[in-house]
């Protein structure tokens, strides 16, 4: 916390200078620009699903590697997870499991959230750190300030249901405001069962999340400030993609904003703080592990406990001049870690999984957004991240008897081999990654706009790619069943990217297609391990039932991307749309001649909306390809195409009340989805080591009432 404090006290003074500066006047200007962003927002969209990156399939080039019904981690044009900058008003949360079994949108419920939005293509240095894969952003209901001085009582009632799991949701947010004024409260619950296919249930796949919100918001004259505290409690959370589940999930959740918006001069700051508590577990919601008679093995019990401290902060100013902007700023995100797992039949039994692990950014950036001429617009930016990580020193008891011989005397004696082998390395590691973009725009006539791009973004090795010391499926949610090691000295990945589109806006179609090519040096994936030790003692766990042989150790390689993605809307008349969302991605190793792990399918989604005064009706078709473009290194299983069809309609009953329903997969179509994970929980409808298929028809709906 010093060092947070260290970071922003310097930094708050510069800008409170700043943003009391003497302004000069500037008129108004429109710098060309193309759409970079795709936004859902959840008041005009239909949405079942209580995992809020779900929204993410009906956006170009994005969708989800789900994991659990509440595990879905964000995915865009080939590249997921940590690659992927995730932000909940305009905060980072780092998950508290190592498995991301809380992935950062976990913390943004459907009930919840205003807007959910994806920058397209090539993201701004302004936007965030470690920006490699994208930038996704979820904006949650705050409030408005009135036009009185006097207090006005308003909110939202929100509930909702699905056949699929028997799941529901019930919330409500609450406000007092006036013009100056926002008190604000947000309660909600929300519960499932087992998940449901043609052919049986995903088992466990039952959640049960509750949450609960306080906030404040000030506003007089140029000057805002909020404040915010969240509360979020997850129990009971079935993951049959990965080893665990989740038993307790516990997390407190702060932020505050200040934004002193002048006439030439913006100035934002925030700071934030997350706390979260994770315990998890092989033998509470799915069967335990059992021994050959059929009993349950207590020696193979597993639970986890794992904790995650955040403190981020972020100072932006921006100046706007006579033909464009500057933005400039600091931010940083401060990130601890720890988790041990434990038996819970022998109490001397212990695995520091990750222990007093420090992953700290301190990032700043310079960015230009300028006119050209009338028709050309240009934005360009710097940023340099510096990274420190660190980890302390492990140790291990896996003989929690003090047997004297046997298999537990020996793993604890190779798993101690391990641990010091860890233990004697430089595990303090320290990358400067500098990133750039650059954005040409043309107006070229004929309603077009014309857009072209470059950029090199960096990610550092996240902690689990370099502390990860045991062969363990602690992954950051890869899900492909197999055992890593990290490696304390990996390399920064360093993408260089090119994207080439252009915008028609027509009177009655438009159309936003987009091309891109991005090689990626010092990829950072899994790959055989050389190591006899490591290699022994994944066996050695293998034979006693405990994970798999051959494990992989994350290690740098060469990397491409390429593919294209577009939206479309077309107006057949003044009631009737049609809409289209496509994407297509191609992931490579240039270092040997494989794809990339858990690539999304090439898919289409055809949308039909029919509108009159006071209801909405709509007819969806997504469509995936065939997915033969598979990791052999991953042992990754290829998947069949298949077609949902979607439909779903919204009546507004008055200015205030709304009712919606839907059914999704209506055909009750059996599919393989490519990007779930393959089933680690005993279920006699799935096998063990098969891939999770995707959910059965589910009759949906929900009543929004604002007051």
């Amino acid at each position: 916390m010093n060092s947070f404090i260290r970071y922003v006290v310097p930094v708050c003074a510069l800008t409170c200078n700043a943003a009391y500066a003497q302004p000069t006047n500037v008129e108004e200007i429109v710098v060309i620009g193309v759409q970079d962003t795709h936004t859902v927002r959840t008041d005009d969209t239909m949405v079942a699903p209580a995992d809020t990156a779900e929204l993410l399939k009906k956006m170009p080039g994005a969708n989800v590697n789900k994991n659990g019904e509440l595990t879905g981690i964000a995915q865009y044009r080939g590249m997921f997870g940590d690659r992927i900058n995730v932000s909940i008003n305009g905060t980072h949360i780092n998950s508290g499991g190592p498995n991301a079994m809380d992935a950062p949108l976990h913390y943004a419920p459907v009930a919840l959230i205003e807007s959910l939005s994806i920058s397209r293509g090539i993201v701004p240095v302004s936007v965030g750190q470690e920006t490699i894969g994208g930038h996704v952003e979820a904006h949650t209901y705050g409030g408005e300030f009135s036009n009185s001085n006097d207090f006005e009582f308003a909110g939202r009632a929100y509930v909702g249901g699905q056949t699929v799991n028997s799941g529901n949701v019930a919330s409500s947010l609450l406000s007092m405001t006036n013009r100056n004024h926002i008190f604000r409260a947000f309660l909600m619950q929300e519960q499932g069962g087992d998940s449901k296919f043609d052919g049986g249930e995903i088992t466990p796949s039952e959640y049960d999340r509750n949450r609960w919100d306080l906030g404040y918001s000030y506003n007089r004259g140029n000057h805002e400030f909020s404040l915010d505290f969240a509360r979020n409690n997850t129990l009971n959370a079935g993951n049959a993609a990965l080893p665990m589940d989740i038993m307790a999930l516990d997390s407190d959740l702060w932020r505050s904003r200040y934004v002193w918006d002048g006439a030439d001069y913006k100035v934002t700051a925030q700071v934030s703080k997350s706390s979260i508590l994770h315990w998890m577990s092989n033998n509470s919601l799915r069967q335990p592990p059992q021994t050959a008679a059929g009993t349950p093995d207590g020696m193979r019990f597993r639970n986890a406990r794992t904790t995650s401290e955040g403190e981020g902060f972020a100072i932006k100013v921006e100046r706007f001049v006579d033909n464009g902007a500057w933005r400039a700023g600091i931010d940083g995100n401060l990130a601890e870690h720890g988790a041990v797992i434990l038996n819970p039949n022998a109490p001397a039994f212990f695995i520091d999984n990750f222990r007093g692990i420090e992953r700290d950014i301190l990032g700043v950036y310079l960015e230009r957004e300028l006119s050209l001429s009338d028709r050309t617009g240009l934005e360009i930016g710097a940023r340099y991240n510096r990274v420190n990580t660190d980890s302390a020193q492990v140790t291990v008891n896996m003989n929690p008897m003090n047997a004297t011989a046997g298999m537990p005397f020996m793993m604890n004696n190779m798993a101690h081999m391990l641990a010091a082998r860890f233990n004697a390395q430089d595990l303090s590691q320290t990358d400067g990654d500098v990133d750039w973009f650059a954005r040409l725009s043309i107006e070229a006539g004929y309603d077009t706009t014309w857009y072209v791009g470059a950029a090199r973004k960096m990610r550092a090795p996240s902690y689990q790619e370099r502390y990860l010391w045991m062969p363990l499926t602690s992954t950051g949610g890869l899900a492909d069943g197999k055992n890593y090691i990290g490696d304390p000295n990996l390399s920064p990945e360093t993408a260089h990217e090119i994207e080439l589109g252009f915008d028609y806006v027509g009177s009655r179609f438009s159309i936003y297609p987009r091309a891109y090519y991005k090689e990626v040096t010092d990829f950072i994936q899994g790959i055989p391990v050389t190591d006899m030790l490591t290699n022994n003692f994944a066996q050695m766990m293998a034979n006693m039932g405990m994970g798999a042989p051959d494990p992989l150790q994350f290690a740098n390689v060469d990397a491409t991307y390429y593919g294209m993605d577009l939206e479309a809307l077309y107006s057949i008349n003044s009631q009737l749309d049609l809409r289209v969302v496509a994407s297509a991605v191609r992931g490579q190793r240039d270092d040997i001649s494989d794809d990339l792990y858990r690539i999304s399918p090439d898919n289409i989604l055809l949308g039909l909306d029919y509108r009159q005064d006071d209801w909405t009706a709509s007819l969806e078709t997504i469509t995936y390809a065939d997915q033969s473009r598979v990791s052999r290194t991953n042992l990754e299983a290829q998947t069949d195409g298949y077609t949902v069809i979607n439909v779903s309609g919204r009546w507004n009953i008055s200015n205030t009340l709304e009712l919606g329903a839907g059914i999704n997969n209506l055909l009750d179509e059996r599919y393989d989805d490519h990007l779930a994970g393959y089933n680690r929980a005993y279920n006699p409808d799935v096998a063990i080591g098969a891939r999770l298929p995707g959910l059965g028809r589910s009759l949906y709906g929900r009543m929004m009432w604002n007051f």
